[in-house]
């Protein structure tokens, strides 16, 4: 990676820095967009966001899916549980397509 020295900004309008802003935001959330789909595509962004499943019967208890099982998901499986039921769905908006707060000009 090449060392860069940091822009001089003073010399800029006020105009010229709101593009700027906005040129700088639009990118960095096409970059987290894309990261996103990745993530989704591996079926990873529960994982990495926090927990996958949550006991039906005690919400503070979660497992990620990664390490061994927890014991209460041994007993919702034997009460006819399905891992399936234990899910926790990733129902949030997609961040680029969340609506973005308008700025006062």
């Amino acid at each position: 990676m090449t060392a860069r020295r940091d822009a001089d900004l003073s010399a800029l309008s006020l105009s010229a820095l709101r593009a700027l802003r906005d040129r700088i935001e639009a990118e960095i959330e096409a970059r987290l967009g894309a990261q996103d789909q990745a993530l989704r595509a591996r079926g990873g962004l529960v994982e990495r966001d926090g927990p996958r499943y949550r006991n039906p019967e005690n919400s503070a208890e979660t497992w990620s899916g990664k390490e061994p099982r927890p014991s209460w998901v041994g007993e919702a499986l034997a009460k006819g549980y399905t891992l399936a039921d234990l899910e926790i769905l990733d129902d949030r908006p997609d961040r680029v397509a969340a609506r973005k707060p308008e700025r006062r000009a």
